[in-house]
């Protein structure tokens, strides 16, 4: 038994290894990507590549060997167990073969032996036949076992079968997710490092491959003593939460109090009058500056209805100099209560501030940027603004909201102290990969972040990373049985994301040449369970039919939320089981579809959407819009069609396919962006408008500064940027229609 044991092991590991060579040669046949042949890019990939050598250290493998093989060895082996007798060359100039035939006495080199007794040969002929039978028998039920027990590797229809898929997704299961998360909040008061690491414990337990920490050190801005703004009039003091100044509620509410701030703000103490301009629009600060010098004045601003960034930008712009930020109750569910609650916001764009444009690694020259802004920004309660604007707090109304607005008489004027503290920290980000088999230099990743500011966020770190560690878990099982995905799929857990995405800023800069060539799509966990009511995902132009945008600027601010507030919302991870079965049912489309479920068609549409209303009506605009959306519907008609039917598909052709798929809305980003926005032209501010981003704000700025150069500058942008995808899609066809011809 233990010699058909390891036999059977043996034949296994031959059948793999077998399996193995035939797809890496296939691999290098059909699916050479061009983006490899670049010596820089080689060097920048090393991160991404995989450690082959593992590969061909499995047990066994240096054993076996492709018959071709030795041919092409022999000459380099330095074995000492080789002992080959030479071939010798021929005497003959027609070679050793002809020699023979020509020699007149070949025939008499040779004489016939007597012949054996007929019994003699019969029990030998006897002997052979027996011994090919057992060896044959033994041979056929080998090779049962050997199929029984190695499962063949799955073909491509296999694994993007919608019944694999099932069977994955069915492995989430919501007791699993709510275990994971209990976990992760056993040690609540550690740091980024250490969080990153108990990440990396769990998903390298689940079997995940290739899961490394990945660390940075970054320009962080942490609070320092508790901000304050006093009222110059009655000489009152409060803090952020509208809790006035004194010993005993600083140290009941020291927490609180503490992380109630803007990162990267300015520091030092203003005192000015208050002047309340509600959003911050434009037409706010036109109705503003036309009764009023705004110069040092401290701005009484709702947050929402446009970036903050964006609006802070206009009244650096302005000449304002400090700001208190609030959220207006009236914006809020009516099911929230957050009136005396101050939070966090960050005014860092994105990635660390001292190293703008590349990675925080060792050697970087790092840049003397402390503050962000010249204004003094402070983040305050619903309760204390109501005091500001001397609004009674019992004045709730049961059937309406009366949004807060400061009286039209009378001056107030405040003192606004302002303090932090900036240092470099190290952060970490969790990085693990599941490897593709068919195009395992595509990548699909998935990211989420840890730990937000101590309590700030709540828990919502730990039901994004729970979610995303089940996902894990539910395909690792799959993978166990010999299941892949065609693409490789990324899974990431975001450090410093409070502070502005720093951790996947400083690794997007890190790795930007082998992303920019190699990443399909990245799908965000951001957060994923805010409420218990409508589920709003978040989708690129392309991805709409896999799900609908829908973003909202109140989320910029990070509130501090009871350790059990995640539970009570989904006391029994349900909802958290939905997100991650609808996460896994995305992602597998993507890593296994032949052709990427991009739809070429549905961002023509969206430009077109976008062009619409009449503050926008450019002849060149709508015609390019017009030439782009028929060369999609072409694209779309003659290329992707048949492509997605499996009896019309070819190899060659899916793959040229999916790198132009893969890159559909490149062309519609765009360097120069007003701050707070996004640099996919078409992505939209927020549900309430339909038309570019870029355009909408530049027809402000020409309100505003009363000059049409913004509008032009960005009608430029949005032009080029409908022209360039037009001419990719024109581009995209001609290949075809060229590779088609060479074929015919």
């Amino acid at each position: 038994m233990g010699e058909n044991e390891s036999s059977v092991r043996s034949l296994c590991q031959q059948d793999k290894n077998m399996a193995y060579q035939k797809v890496n040669a296939d691999q290098r046949a059909q699916g050479h990507s061009p983006y490899l042949d670049n010596d820089e890019l080689q060097a920048t990939a090393l991160e991404l590549e995989w450690d082959m050598e593992k590969e061909l250290e499995e047990p066994g493998f240096d054993h076996f060997r492709l018959d071709g093989a030795v041919q092409h060895h022999l000459g380099n082996s330095q074995s000492p167990d080789l002992d080959l007798e030479p071939i010798q060359p021929s005497s003959s100039p027609k070679g050793r073969f002809q020699r023979l035939q020509e020699d007149p006495d070949y025939v008499s080199h040779y004489t016939r032996q007597a012949p054996k007794s007929n019994r003699c040969s019969f029990f030998q002929i006897l002997k052979v036949f027996c011994t090919a039978l057992i060896l044959f028998i033994f041979g056929i039920v080998m090779g049962y076992y050997a199929l029984k027990k190695c499962p063949s590797p799955l073909t491509s229809q296999e694994r993007n079968n919608p019944h694999v898929y099932h069977e994955i997704l069915k492995e989430i299961k919501a007791e699993n997710i709510k275990q994971i998360y209990r976990d992760l909040l056993q040690f609540p008061g550690e740091d980024d490092v250490d969080v990153a690491m108990k990440i990396l414990v769990q998903w390298s337990s689940q079997g995940l491959e290739d899961a490394r920490l990945v660390n940075y050190s970054v320009l962080l801005d942490l609070p320092g003593s508790s901000n304050t703004v006093t009222l110059k009039n009655s000489g009152e003091c409060f803090y952020p939460s509208g809790q006035q100044c004194n010993r005993e509620t600083k140290t009941l509410h020291n927490q609180d109090l503490l992380y109630s701030y803007a990162a990267y703000s300015a520091k030092g103490t203003l005192e000015a009058e208050l002047v309340d301009i509600q959003y911050g629009t434009t037409e706010d600060l036109i109705r503003i500056q036309a009764i009023t010098n705004v110069t040092k004045k401290i701005a009484l601003l709702k947050l929402g209805q446009s970036p903050l960034l964006y609006k802070l930008s206009l009244l650096e712009d302005a000449g304002f100099g400090g700001v208190l930020l609030y959220i207006d109750p009236c914006d809020l569910p009516k099911t929230t209560d957050l009136d005396d609650k101050a939070f966090m916001v960050s005014l860092n764009s994105g990635g660390d501030p001292s190293t703008p444009g590349y990675a925080s690694i060792d050697g970087s020259y790092r840049q003397n940027r402390l503050n962000l802004t010249t204004l003094l920004v402070q983040p305050i309660s619903a309760v204390l603004a109501k005091k500001l604007v001397s609004l009674p707090e019992d004045t709730a109304q049961k059937d309406s909201c009366i949004p807060l607005q400061l009286p039209a008489t009378g001056k107030k004027v405040i003192s606004l102290n302002i303090q932090s503290v900036s240092t470099y920290k190290t952060i970490s980000n969790v990085i693990g990969y599941l490897k593709g088999t068919v195009f395992p230099d595509r990548y699909i990743i998935i990211g989420s972040h840890h730990n937000s500011l101590n309590t700030y966020g709540g828990q919502e770190w730990a039901s994004s990373t729970a979610i995303i560690t089940a996902f894990i878990q539910a395909l690792m099982l799959k993978v166990k049985r010999g299941w892949r995905p065609d693409r490789t799929i990324v899974f990431c857990s975001w450090g410093g994301t409070s502070f502005g995405n720093i951790g996947s800023y400083e690794w997007a800069e890190d790795l930007k040449r082998v992303l920019q060539r190699n990443v399909v799509a990245y799908i965000s966990l951001h957060n994923p369970v805010r409420g218990n009511s409508t589920l709003h995902p978040v989708a690129s132009p392309s991805l709409q039919q896999l799900a609908a945008e829908n973003p909202s600027f109140l989320s910029e601010a990070l509130f501090p939320v009871h350790t059990t507030k995640t539970e009570e919302l989904d006391p029994t991870f349900s909802l958290h089981e939905t997100i991650a079965k609808l996460t896994g049912q995305v992602t597998l489309q993507i890593a296994n579809e032949p052709v990427l479920p991009f739809n070429a068609l549905d961002i023509a549409l969206e430009v077109q959407n976008s062009l619409k209303g009449e503050e926008v009506d450019i002849p060149q605009l709508l015609t390019v819009a017009s030439h782009l959306r028929d060369t999609a519907e072409l694209f779309q008609s003659d290329e992707m069609r048949p492509a997605n039917d499996p009896k019309e598909r070819a190899p060659i052709r899916v793959r040229m396919l999916n790198d132009v798929l893969q890159s559909l809305e490149k062309s519609f980003l765009v360097h120069q962006v007003p701050p707070g926005l996004y640099r996919n032209i078409l992505y939209r501010l927020d549900e309430r408008t339909s038309q570019f981003s870029v355009l909408l704000k530049a027809l402000e700025q020409c309100k505003l500064h009363q000059s049409n150069e913004t509008i032009q500058a960005a009608l430029s942008e949005v032009l080029n940027s409908i022209n360039s995808a037009q001419v990719y899609f024109k581009a995209g066809l001609d290949v075809f229609e060229t590779t088609l011809a060479g074929k015919k």
